[in-house]
């Protein structure tokens, strides 16, 4: 998905081991979730002793100085990457238990105390281990999965799509669903972000088994950020080129609007590559007469048109709300119930109702439309779309001398190209 520009290489292991870079060590502890239940109120403390008590076991196989190239004293994330795959299931997928999977963990991505006890569980900070601090808040980091994940009251090994998700964090990406669920049909980009749903993807929807094996692309916006690809700025109206993902040529059509800070992101995503994975989920009853989801993949692809508020991002994605979910308060824990317009909206075809929020039709569950993409015949109108908090059209603010009377963006989808998947798109903005 980066085209080669971030990428991981195993660590050298010293002794034997049948995977590069990968250890497997018992700890001679309860396991976390079993600790937690003993010691209530404590946690992050049990959890971050379990991590930090598995890398100490690790010290004995890896020379971890090695991997301090800055010679900083710890190890940052751009250095060194720890996944542990613990023992158990990811409790986000259900509490459940079966037979042999009785314990669970929360699949995350967090980093260790530099200097104290967390919750007043010694051994729970991070370790000094060949002079170099390993997973220290503000310098580096872990990512944790449980072995196995729960899907449709089933337990499957986990597949690749958390780690995906996970491993994002740890190079600076941040979640977009929803974290407190307030409102219902929030505005989210759902299947079509890696860091919403779309670490589930799946390339035979109705196959559980490989929920998760075909992760999906970050959203646009992030990509740019972290410098995996570029724009191509318009800012004129014309024709334009939108390439699919999957080719070497893919582009990010960039529609510059009054202000600087928000814009529309065009994207291509044919179902090639890892957009094989992406499927719909309509409500539906089964032959035993039980409500239940049915998924399928998209037959073909298209247009995704995003709308980006930088503002927005920028100002919540610190405190983990640029989902617009309810901010939290200045402590950090208590959720107040003011909701802002998402940073990063996925403006889906037919999926947005006159609030802006995702159609609930009582077919096609929200967030996963009938069809999301615009083809050619089609034309956007920024005007039928209107922010979910402020509900004002196309834009959620405007500069001085603009107003949602005045502004438009009309974008038409003009031609199709079968053998390359080009789309040419006519781009018209009244501003």
């Amino acid at each position: 998905m980066s085209g080669g520009k971030i990428y991981f290489e195993p660590v050298h292991v010293m002794g034997e081991t049948e995977t590069p870079g990968v250890l497997e060590v018992v700890l001679d502890i309860p396991h976390p979730n079993r600790m937690a239940m003993d010691m209530p109120g404590k946690n992050h403390g049990v959890a971050f002793k379990c991590i930090a008590e598995a890398l100490r076991k690790a010290d004995e196989y890896v020379d971890f100085a090695y991997y301090d190239k800055d010679g900083g004293g710890y190890l940052s994330g751009d250095e060194f990457n720890v996944l542990l795959i613990h023992a158990g299931y990811d409790v986000v997928g259900g509490k459940e238990t079966a037979k042999g999977i009785h314990w669970g963990v929360y699949a995350n991505c967090g980093a260790l105390p530099e200097d104290e006890n967390e919750d007043g569980v010694e051994g729970s900070m991070a370790p000094i281990l060949d002079g170099v601090q390993l997973c220290a808040r503000g310098k580096g980091c872990y990512t944790l999965i449980g072995e196995y994940r729960m899907t449709e009251n089933q337990f499957f090994p986990h597949a690749l799509g958390t780690i995906a998700h996970e491993l994002g964090h740890s190079i600076g990406f941040h979640d977009l669903y929803d974290y407190d669920k307030q409102v219902e049909g929030w505005p989210l980009p759902y299947l079509f972000s890696l860091m919403g749903h779309g670490n589930y993807g799946n390339d035979e929807a109705d196959n559980i088994y490989r929920r998760g094996f075909v992760p999906q692309h970050l959203d646009p916006f992030q990509k740019i950020r972290s410098g995996i690809m570029d724009t191509e700025d318009i800012t004129a109206d014309g024709e334009y080129i939108s390439h699919p993902l999957s080719a070497e040529n893919a582009n990010i059509l960039k529609i510059v609007t009054p202000d600087p800070k928000e814009y529309f992101l065009i994207e291509n995503r044919q179902m090639t590559g890892f957009c094989k994975g992406i499927y719909r989920k309509t409500f539906g009853v089964n032959e035993k007469g039980e409500d239940c989801h049915f998924c399928e993949n998209y037959k073909e692809g298209g247009v995704i048109i995003w709308h980006i508020d930088e503002d927005i991002f920028d100002t919540y994605s610190v405190i983990k709300r640029t989902n617009g979910s309810g901010t939290w308060l200045p402590d950090g824990e208590t959720e107040g119930t003011e909701r802002h317009d998402p940073g990063i909206v996925a403006l889906f075809k037919n999926g947005f109702d006159e609030n802006g929020l995702l159609k609930n039709d009582g077919v096609f569950v929200p967030g996963y439309p009938e069809d999301p993409f615009y083809r050619k015949g089609d034309v956007f109108n920024s005007n039928e779309f209107v922010s979910a908090a402020t509900h004002t059209k196309s834009l959620n603010s405007f500069p001085e001398g603009y107003s949602q009377e005045t502004y438009n963006l009309k974008i038409e989808f003009v031609d199709f190209d079968e053998a390359t998947g080009d789309i040419k798109i006519r781009v018209a903005q009244t501003k």
